[in-house]
């Protein structure tokens, strides 16, 4: 009996799908079962349906209906009042057929957006494990949009909503997760995520091209974009797809398929009688077949060693490998570099001495290169192998004739149509949002603009103007992550875009800027520490769009006065005083008409910052943690960072000539 009703309900489920996929009423991905609506606020649901069809919008809270009726092209739309937080509540919509939107939340909804750091999962922020263990919050909704490039706005994009719960916060915006979490926790209601964000994109590309053809620097890829039809922009985006996945399957080192691996290109046994062979150490660029290679390449030689050596651990140096590595001795991994931005970090690995089975040992190396060249960068001297404990007196050289052979080269794709391209992830992720209710919104970009800061100062707030104009909810509040320190290829780059962001402060209001200079990782563009960054962001929100009592930001420049042989520094947000973490201040400046700056001693008076130097008699201009790597000690004695700072107008790195 079982059986039959088994069968006869999957039966009737296929009938009704086949109903509803022939009917006409329809709904964007953002509306739907479990998500949260924007409490005390006039909220839209809305879709598409029949041109001129009526849908009737009924919401379980207030029991109230509300009745639309579609426009020739069959949207429609309709406004509901929400009142207070709470649930769960149903909304029922009923056209040509009926659907009911389940298990909804009343609350608070940001938006989350940016580049890698806002990407980056929950999986890999720092205490990742303990984090997703606790991170059970039924009342906290998550909505991550599908990556989409478009050359025109679209009106959807694909996601659904999901509980909070350890499967589902993994893989979501840590920055994000942490955000909404200490939301939820201070004011102890449901919290809506929408992470709408994508890896190493400039801001531009989240901008609408009639916002960015007000700024003249985009205007010939504007054109170009918006002449390419929907179906190149559609194979565009399957071959961008494709090389993001071919990348990330090849920066996988658990990827057994990959062909190194497949092949045992680490073993003894395998014959690299067909290698090429290159004089190690040199760079990847000097060489005609491997040239500016981004991909990866497996390197191996034979390394002779003294008979006392066998069965004694060793110890490997190989220098800097630009940039991953995984590292192998007679077939055991040794060590392992799996972070691009280490890739200036000298490797030393530990052989145990199981693996000196005699006095041959095979060293192979897969190097994996997502930028420019790659391979091992260091010196001669620098390549070594000696017995662990010993005093280096007498190590064996491993500088010499080497095989290599590619594995793989990554696949170019055209930057008229990927995710740098202007206005295509307003086009496709973000413009699709515009009639969700939200409170704010929470950006952790500028990475891929930091060579650009002078243009960033008016496409930044642009971009967050364009943002407000398309929600059409007057300026609802937009908090921003300010870089970290990284150790960026031109120097000051970093702390001009810095100033930009900074600058934004003072342009645009409700606009708020979490500091980091002090959880970042000069080594590691992607710095590990999302809960800060987080609960930063959080404090912007809760002081401002919440009431609560509390300072929500580190120091910030506000004036300088130049007082004889010094420079006094006043700043807002200075809290219940200002402090000096670890000894005296760090990383002061100051210059004087020559526009030569000096390192400057610089000591806290009261709530200001007394600047001066033996070399600058006559002072015009102080700078504060003005290097890309900078981590200075001004904090608040709340424990918040001062942002970095420039009095001067001078000219910039990043200003064009």
């Amino acid at each position: 009996m079982m059986r039959i009703r088994t069968l006869f309900s999957v039966l009737i489920l296929g009938i009704l799908m086949q109903v509803a996929q022939g009917a006409s009423l329809k709904l964007p991905a953002i509306l739907g079962d479990h998500m949260v609506l924007q409490q005390n606020a006039f909220a839209k649901i809305w879709g598409w349906t029949d041109p001129a069809g009526e849908v009737k919008v009924t919401t379980s809270w207030n029991g109230k209906s509300y009745t639309a009726h579609a426009d020739d092209k069959g949207n429609w739309k309709v406004s509901v009042a929400t009142g207070p937080a709470g649930g769960p509540h149903t909304v029922t919509i009923k056209g040509d057929i009926t659907i009911v939107l389940e298990d909804i939340l009343l609350g608070e909804v940001w938006i989350c957006s940016g580049q890698s750091n806002m990407e980056w999962p929950l999986s890999r922020a720092e205490t990742a494990e303990e984090e997703i263990s606790l991170s059970d919050y039924p009342e906290i909704r998550l909505f991550t949009v599908k990556k989409h490039i478009a050359p025109r706005p679209v009106e959807d994009v694909s996601g659904a909503w999901e509980a909070c719960n350890p499967e589902s916060s993994q893989g979501f915006s840590a920055v994000g997760y942490f955000f909404g979490k200490k939301l939820h926790k201070a004011l102890g209601v449901p919290v809506g995520l929408v992470n709408t964000s994508w890896g190493g994109t400039p801001s531009e590309s989240w901008t609408s091209r009639a916002a960015l053809s007000t700024f003249g620097d985009f205007d010939q890829q504007l054109d170009e974009l918006y002449n390419t039809s929907d179906e190149e922009m559609e194979e565009a985006e399957k071959e961008t797809a494709r090389i993001e996945a071919d990348i990330e399957s090849q920066c996988d080192f658990n990827n057994l398929e990959n062909i190194g691996y497949r092949e045992g290109w680490m073993k003894m046994s395998h014959d690299d009688q067909e290698w090429n062979t290159l004089n190690c150490l040199v760079e990847w660029s000097t060489l005609k077949e491997i040239g500016m290679l981004e991909g990866v390449v497996w390197m191996r030689t034979r390394i002779s060693i003294p008979g006392a050596w066998v069965g004694l651990p060793l110890v490997l140096e190989l220098g800097p490998v630009d940039e991953m590595d995984v590292t192998y001795i007679n077939e055991v991994e040794v060590g392992s570099s799996k972070i691009v931005a280490n890739w200036n970090k000298d490797r030393t690995y530990q052989v145990p001495a199981s693996a000196v089975t005699s006095g041959e040992l095979l060293l192979s190396i897969r190097i994996v290169n997502t930028n420019a060249q790659g391979g091992l960068i260091g010196e001669p001297e620098q390549l070594r192998i000696y017995p662990e404990g010993d005093q280096k007196s007498d190590p064996v050289m491993l500088a010499g004739e080497w095989k290599y052979r590619i594995a793989y080269k990554f696949p170019k794709v055209t930057r008229l149509k990927d995710w740098h391209t202007p206005s295509v992830l307003y086009n496709g992720m973000l413009y699709p949002l515009k009639n969700l209710a939200i409170r704010g919104a929470i950006w952790y970009q500028g990475e891929s603009n930091a060579g650009r800061a002078i243009q960033y100062r008016t496409i930044f707030p642009g971009m967050i103007q364009d943002w407000r104009e398309t929600w059409n909810q007057g300026d609802f509040p937009f908090y921003f992550v300010q870089l970290a320190p990284y150790r960026y290829g031109t120097e000051y780059i970093s702390a001009e875009l810095r100033e930009a962001q900074f600058l934004t402060l003072s342009k645009l209001r409700h606009t708020g800027m979490a500091v980091t200079l002090d959880i970042g990782n000069p080594d590691d563009i992607h710095p590990t520490n999302k809960r800060d960054v987080g609960l930063r962001l959080a404090l912007w929100a809760l002081a401002n769009d919440y009431g609560l009592e509390l300072v929500y930001s580190g120091p910030l420049f506000r004036e300088q006065s130049v007082e004889g042989e010094t420079i006094r520094i006043r700043f807002d947000h200075v809290g219940s005083g200002l402090l000096a973490k670890e000894g005296a201040l760090t990383h002061f400046e100051i210059a004087g008409e020559d526009q030569l700056y000096h390192p400057a001693k610089a000591m806290i008076d009261g709530e200001t910052v007394v600047v001066s130097s033996k070399d600058v008699a006559a002072p015009v201009a102080v700078r504060y943690g003005w290097t890309n790597t900078a981590e200075p000690n001004l904090f608040n004695k709340e424990g918040l960072p001062a942002s970095s700072f420039c009095t001067d107008q001078w000219k910039r790195v990043t200003e064009k000539n």
